[in-house]
């Protein structure tokens, strides 16, 4: 099949970032389709590139993530209208595959069945538009209520719906009950995260010589609430624990400036790494960290960290419950820190037992080999893509 494969957000591993939309793309190539991916870039024209296959244009959307809500409106926006012209230009395209969020690229799905005729397949990674609604970020109920309507239209007209988490799924049934829905987790890269011994020479470029290091890795967003870490980091400043904390986001620069009030000297920042240098900061880690605010929306996602500290062979924290924190702990490969308080005797059961640690790392890495490996997820997405047009 020619596959028109829209997502806004496309990473390849030398950017960082989510790399779902290219591992799944490039499964998908070696299955002999021919899959263009439409996304964007921070430059001020268009591109056109090919990786391991996949052919990519660059449209030229400027987005970060530093920007106000408002900003990255109007960035959604712009793609979505870029998007729409530019699918207009390929002929012979079988199945348009879209990937939120955001939501708006439901219109560039919708243009393409409207107008266009081509069916669409439509991946929801995040409840919009019940997140941002729930965070207070969308006012105005004429607006809610518009895009709760456009999301009955996008997911009722698909030909098909992936939920990325089982909560997600769900949601997708209430709302498109004659609509066929598969689950396709996000992906363990089992074979680029593999769990190995701390090497000396990290662990003295990080400064945590006989320490228990606790990571978090990805955005630091109004969703991630990363101001919570400081208050663990508190309950822990005489224990043996460092904090490390990786990634940008438009929070970075407040989290940066409490760690210095709270003079938190068991907390380092650091700037976003490319995979390839997340490796050294994995390598010296014995605990991942999964931070979500206390809204009910969040905790129904599917974050690429979690499935990365799996893979890695890590003890998982979360500081929410949801279908994650079940997991992890009926899986016994992580823990769900409620409050600073209890993460404090939480934490000391496995300083005091490295075999208790080694335990609970193993059952990650077993819980990615076994339900989350990339293989696995591949084949239940081209077995449902088989299943919709046959």
């Amino acid at each position: 099949m020619k596959i028109l494969y829209i997502h806004q957000y496309f990473k390849t591993p030398t950017d960082g970032g989510s790399l779902r939309s290219f591992y799944l793309a490039k499964e998908l190539v070696k299955k002999g389709h021919h899959v263009i991916m439409l996304t964007t870039h921070n430059q001020p024209s268009k591109a056109r590139g090919y990786v391991e296959g996949i052919e990519v244009i660059y449209l030229p959307v400027e987005y970060n993530n530093l920007m106000g809500f408002s900003q990255r409106a109007k960035a959604f926006l712009k793609y979505m209208i870029l998007a729409a012209i530019e699918s207009t230009k390929y002929r012979g395209i079988d199945l348009c595959y879209v990937m939120t969020t955001p939501l708006s690229t439901g219109i560039v799905a919708w243009f393409n069945k409207l107008f266009l005729g081509r069916p669409y397949i439509f991946e929801v990674g995040d409840l919009w538009p019940k997140v941002p609604i729930e965070m207070g970020l969308l006012r105005g109920k004429w607006k809610q209520k518009l895009l709760i309507w456009l999301e009955g239209i996008f997911y009722r007209n698909a030909r098909g719906l992936v939920g990325l988490s089982e909560p997600i799924t769900r949601h997708l049934q209430q709302i498109a009950p004659k609509v066929p829905v598969e689950t396709v987790f996000n992906i363990s890269d089992c074979e680029w995260f593999v769990p190995a011994k701390k090497e000396i020479i990290w662990i003295e470029k990080y400064k945590v010589q006989k320490q228990f290091v606790i990571t978090y890795t990805g955005t630091f967003g109004l969703a991630n609430c990363l101001s919570q870490v400081i208050d663990l980091a508190k309950e822990v400043r005489d224990l043996p624990i460092k904090f490390i904390l990786v990634g940008e986001g438009a929070e970075k620069e407040k989290i940066s400036a409490l760690v210095q009030q709270n003079d938190s000297k068991n907390i380092q920042v650091y700037d976003s790494m490319t995979k390839s240098q997340l490796l050294e900061v994995v390598n010296i880690t014995d605990a991942m960290l999964v931070s979500f605010a206390p809204y009910d929306s969040l905790h129904t996602g599917s974050p690429n960290k979690f499935f990365d500290a799996l893979a890695a062979g890590k003890l998982v924290i979360t500081n929410f419950g949801g279908w994650i924190g079940d997991l992890i702990s009926d899986e016994q490969c992580g823990f769900y820190a409620e409050k600073p308080s209890s993460f404090r005797k939480q934490i000391q059961e496995f300083l005091n037992s490295p075999e208790l640690l080694q335990v609970y790392q193993s059952n990650a890495r077993r819980l990615a080999e076994e339900r989350f490996d990339l293989s696995m997820q591949a084949k239940k997405q081209q077995e449902f893509m088989t299943q919709l047009f046959s």
